[in-house]
Parts: C-alpha cells; structure tokens; sequence
C-alpha cells in the first residue's frame, strides 16, 4: 500500500485550478441546473493521482477590534506552518480545536482575496481527518475560553457564575453593538458612553430540573456528581439567551456546528441587557471563565427543531442540494423545486457555498406562493437562520467571481 505523501498549504496556492484528495467523491444525484450568465461547465475538480497528508492545526477566527465598516470573517482558519487559509470541517469535534489534525480526503478552492489587492488565498474543505496524536481522540469535548467584555471582572465573581444545560436552538449573525457599562452593573445598549462590542445571540432549550438549577448545577460540575451522558429526567423546555461577546465571538462557526446538539455552558454572568430606553432583556455574559461541554448526541432531543412543511411562514429546517445560484448569491436553487431567498445584505461571510454542496438550513421559514404557473416552495431568511454544509461540491464551480458568499439573515 502506497503511503499517503505531505501536501502543504503554499504548494496548494500555487495550483491553478481547484483539486481534491477524495477517493470517493459525493455525486449529484439530481440533474445540473439549466444554463446561466453565472453557471460555468460544471467540471469535477481534479483529482490528485496519488494519497496525500496534510497536517497542521485547526483553530478558530480572529477578530481584531471591530469597525462599522468591516465584518470579521467567521470560518474555521487551518494553519500547517506555511500559510493560513479558511477551511470547514466534516464531522466535527470540539476537542479538535487547537489540536494537530491529520487531513487524508480534502477539497481545495483557490481564488483571490477581494479585499487585499487580489492576493491569492484558499478555501480547504476537510472531509476525513484523524487526530496527529491517537491518544487526543479519547478527549472529552471540552473548550474554555478567554474573551474580553468592557467592564467585567469575573476573577472576584465565582460564587455568582451560571450554568445552563441545554438544545441549541438557533445561532444568531456576528454584530457590532454599541454598549455602554455603567456602574449599575446594566448594560446599556443605548448608552451616550459607547465601546464597539463583537457578538453573537444564542438560544437554547434549557432543562429547569432541580438537578440543572443554574446555581446547583456549577456546583454539581465542580463536585463531578453531574453526569453528562445521563439524559434521564432532564426535559428542555425553557428558553434562554446566551451572548457570546468581545473574543468569545470566535466561537460563532462552532456554535453554528452545534445547532441541535446538548450542550453545558458554564462560568456565565446573568445580566440585564437595555437594548433600547424601553427595551431591556435578562441574558447569560460570557466570561473568562466561561467552559463549553458537548453531550453526546442523541437524536430524540432534536426532533424539537424540526417541523412539517406547511408552507404557511412556519419556522424549520431543511436539507437539498444546491442546483444553481442567482442574483450574486441572493437566490439558491435547491432540488425539489425549493428556492432559498435572502433579502439583504449583512456580514456572515460562508465560503463553500456551489453548485452540488448538500447544505442543512436551520431556522428558515417555509412560505407556499401558491403560484398558479407552478409549484414552489420558498425558504426565508431571518436572524436566527444559520447554514452548514453537509457534504462538499465536487464541482469547480464558483459565482460572483470569487468563492465568497455574503449570509443575507434578516428579520
């Protein structure tokens, strides 16, 4: 058996057309969509004639100080010593990130950097990948995190931390807020005193058990007397928000991957939020000391977020494949006459979006036009609509000249 040989991300940027080191490529299994001024021929990337490894490290995006002007990017980075490129991930894991990975089957996407001077740059899809290390593979999936929020001070607060153990139900898009913290300890949203705050909405389906009460349950993660495999007597029914905010806004393509997974959030700050002078709403901060567990998936626990197709505005989710894409990324053609429409344009950037990817839509509104030339369905867009790619295209097609997609979520 021939051993798989290194690929290194700077051999891929000098490739002049997309490739892939899939041995099993993920075929259409409807017809291609009818030619357009966007469609190109749809050829299947090319195929390397040898395996080959790539290892680096998978890790979250950076987001620098924010502006009004520019909205970070939101995508996994994979970084290998010798450049950085955006990347997603199949059957992802939390104890992945900041860990060595070794990647076996993979797409690669190149294409020019718009906003620097038409640098080159990429875009990786991994499809099968391992641990470097066997030994990190029996890793609980466990992550804390370190972001940054005006005015708190969470080391002199752990007697007050939360917890919550919930469904994520919906993950809202990467803003820019203007928040004030006054000495009240309330944050004000519309405050005359204002730092730009990066940050993302989170609702989960939480479980108001006396063993999930948010106070007993820090002190039942600390003692270990909580058992997170255990899903007997837990029942998800209340609704809370959690806002991700400052560096813990880098956790938005996980908390994205994790739509309908368990989850233990813990070492949060309950807060009062005044969003407008009339307008407040108790949340869950982030904090320094702020840790993500994923339970084990089960799947009775996310039947709650599906629902039939009525065709009457209703809220759910929805899974096609891609069969052609319109208006600079407005419009998607789905298989089974399905029309995924977006309204305006806001921030979340998701690359891997072609004609042939098997793409999950959480959280669209599902609307009949009862059109009488034809039969539709069209998917609609709101702020707690999220997409994940589900399998990969293996087509090189592209739109709008570059592999960039504009995620248009509005109300």
């Amino acid at each position: 058996m021939e051993h798989p040989q290194p690929s290194t991300l700077s051999d891929l940027l000098h490739s002049p057309r997309p490739l892939t080191a899939s041995v099993s490529l993920p075929f259409l299994s409807t017809p291609p969509p009818p030619p357009s001024h966007h469609s190109t021929d749809h050829r299947i990337l090319t195929t390397l004639n040898r395996p080959t490894v790539i290892v680096g490290t998978l890790t979250l995006p950076t987001h620098t100080t924010p502006s009004s002007s520019h909205f970070p990017c939101s995508c996994f980075k994979f970084s290998d010593g010798s450049a950085t490129v955006c990347c997603d991930i199949l059957s992802f894991r939390l104890a992945a990130i900041g860990k060595q990975i070794r990647i076996t089957a993979w797409n690669f996407i190149p294409f020019k950097h718009p906003g620097d001077r038409g640098s080159r740059t990429g875009f990786l899809e991994i499809i099968k990948w391992c641990f470097s290390d066997p030994n990190e593979s029996n890793l609980a999936d466990i992550f804390q995190f370190t972001p940054s929020f005006p005015g708190t001070n969470c080391n002199k607060g752990g007697k007050n931390f939360r917890a919550v153990h919930g469904v994520v139900k919906s993950v809202g898009p990467i803003s820019i807020v203007p928040c004030a913290t006054p000495a009240s300890g309330v944050y004000d949203l519309n405050s005359s005193s204002k730092v730009n705050l990066l940050g993302f909405l989170v609702q989960l389906l939480c479980c108001e058990c006396r063993l999930c009460g948010s106070r007993e349950l820090v002190n039942n993660l600390r003692n270990g007397s909580f058992e997170i495999e255990n899903v007997n007597g837990h029942s998800f029914t209340k609704m809370e928000i959690l806002y991700f905010c400052g560096n813990a806004s880098s956790f938005h393509p996980v908390m994205t991957k994790l739509i309908g997974s368990r989850v233990v959030v813990s070492g949060l700050k309950k807060k009062l939020v005044c969003l407008t002078k009339e307008e407040s709403c108790l949340m869950y901060l982030t904090l320094d000391e702020t840790v993500l567990r994923v339970c084990p998936r089960l799947e009775k626990l996310t039947l709650c977020l599906k629902s039939e197709i009525k065709g009457k505005g209703e809220c759910g989710s929805y899974t096609g494949v891609i069969r052609g894409v319109y208006m600079k990324g407005m419009a998607l053609e789905l298989d089974n006459d399905v029309w995924f429409l977006l309204t305006d344009q806001l921030h979340t950037m998701i690359h891997g979006l072609r004609v042939g990817s098997i793409i999950s839509m959480r959280n669209v509104h599902f609307v009949d036009p009862k059109f009488s030339w034809t039969k539709v369905v069209i998917l609609g867009a709101c702020v707690k609509t999220s997409i994940v790619l589900e399998s990969f295209s293996p087509l090189e097609t592209v739109f709008a000249g570059v592999m960039w997609f504009c995620s248009l979520q509005v109300c």
